[in-house]
């Protein structure tokens, strides 16, 4: 049975001096833990949806695994997501970085990541590509990140939703691994801010194009250009700015 991801709550609604009830709907939020080999390595805050493509986006997006044939199974039971991979060497580095006091999304300034690959996009397939941020989720909650991935001819190729953006962005790298889409001809649209966590997700796994329309962070537009990625970030209907990589996108 499919979690249910809006719910709705009773407010109580100030206007014009006015008191009157409301009804509004939320975007849910459910923690769950992610384990490794039986290992606990995150506590997650996350929307209950495609939960099975987060546990295997986390793994290659983490730089756990390197390869989506080192993930041997991934299960959702309860309020926990089990994954098994091949040798845990990557897992045993990020369990010490972690227990050394750097939590969260990690980002080591000397991880040799970079993105070759001639893919480009013109301007106009960006702009038209926008309004694929936009999510039913949103609309109703206005409490949720989306993300998309956009193929050459511009078509979506996945898109999903999460409360968080580094989850958005573990469940479409997980939806385009289960599906054998190649990341390295995509372009990944996202509503949400670019730090170097976010960006160097997309680096491990080879997605060389990140459009948001957020703004970025000192970090992210580090990373993007020392991992080779294009970022274009404030992305509306009338301009884009391109902080990396702008070879990549033709006006």
């Amino acid at each position: 049975m499919e979690k249910e991801i809006i719910r709705d709550f009773e407010s109580e609604k100030i206007s014009q001096n006015e008191l009157k009830k409301a009804l509004d709907s939320v975007a849910v939020e459910e923690s769950f833990d992610l384990l490794v080999n039986g290992t606990r390595v995150a506590s997650l805050m996350i929307t209950p949806s495609d939960l099975t493509e987060l546990g295997y986006g986390y793994l290659l997006a983490e730089g756990i695994v390197e390869s989506v044939d080192q993930i041997i199974t991934v299960r959702v039971k309860g309020r926990e997501i089990h994954t098994f991979i091949e040798g845990d060497e990557k897992l045993e580095e990020l369990l010490e970085l972690r227990s050394s006091g750097c939590v969260g999304v990690h980002w080591d300034r000397e991880e040799q990541v970079f993105v070759e690959t001639d893919f480009a996009l013109t301007s106009d397939l960006i702009f038209r590509s926008l309004r694929h941020l936009e999510t039913s989720v949103y609309d109703k909650t206005s409490g949720s990140h989306s993300a998309s991935l956009i193929g050459e001819d511009g078509r979506v190729l996945a898109k999903t939703v999460d409360v968080g953006r580094h989850n958005a962005y573990d469940k479409i790298i997980g939806k385009a691994v289960t599906n054998g889409i190649d990341l390295s001809k995509t372009m990944l649209l996202s509503s949400g801010r670019q730090s170097a966590g976010m960006v160097m997700k997309a680096a491990r796994v080879g997605i060389p194009i990140i459009v948001t329309k957020a703004a970025p962070l000192s970090s992210g537009i580090e990373a993007a250009r020392k991992a080779g990625i294009t970022l274009a970030c404030f992305a509306n209907n009338e301009k884009i700015k391109i902080f990396a990589g702008s070879e990549r996108i033709k006006p």
